[in-house]
């Protein structure tokens, strides 16, 4: 079972595990098809992971695998905001983390709502509570508390991009 842990709690990467990008939108889909719903192991778009820890990501990565998804890193708010720019069209939903260096997720979702209301999923160790505060501002914007298990990852993801 995966489970993505608090930051702070560090957990090593598995012998083998890889880290990357997987390229965005399947030839000949339209963003309106890619929001409709989908057959599970058929990857809709990509969605955009923005976490500043390894292993999180290389979880992250291979639970959206496991969903049909294509997962485009990115490993900070910086860089997350840029790759937005650059592949929007083909970025149809984002998880970010709250807290890294440089832009945090807060920043990051402000200034993706500046340019899109594409579904949102933040993952944090804080409580739901701290962050509802600011999330009710956002819209179309969903939260999982770390540590989180894969089914409630993707229960939660499946929630979002259901609006």
């Amino acid at each position: 079972m995966a489970v993505i842990r608090k930051e702070g709690q560090k957990e090593g990467r598995k012998e083998g595990q890889k880290e990357g990008r997987k390229e965005g939108r399947k030839e000949g889909r339209s963003k309106e098809d890619e929001k409709a719903p989908q057959e599970k192991g058929v990857a809709p778009g990509s969605i955009l992971v923005v976490e500043d820890e390894a292993y999180a990501r290389d979880v992250l990565t291979e639970i959206l695998d496991s969903m049909g998804y294509d997962a485009i890193i990115a490993r900070d708010g910086f860089d997350g905001l840029e790759v937005f720019k650059e592949r929007q069209e083909s970025i149809f939903a984002c998880v970010t983390d709250l807290i890294m260096p440089g832009m945090a997720g807060f920043e990051l979702l402000e200034r993706i709502r500046e340019l899109s209301d594409e579904p949102v999923l933040l993952v944090s160790g804080y409580s739901v509570h701290e962050v509802k505060q600011k999330e009710a501002l956002a819209g179309n914007v969903g939260f999982l508390q770390k540590p989180f298990t894969k089914k409630q990852f993707e229960t939660a993801l499946e929630a979002r991009l259901a609006g």
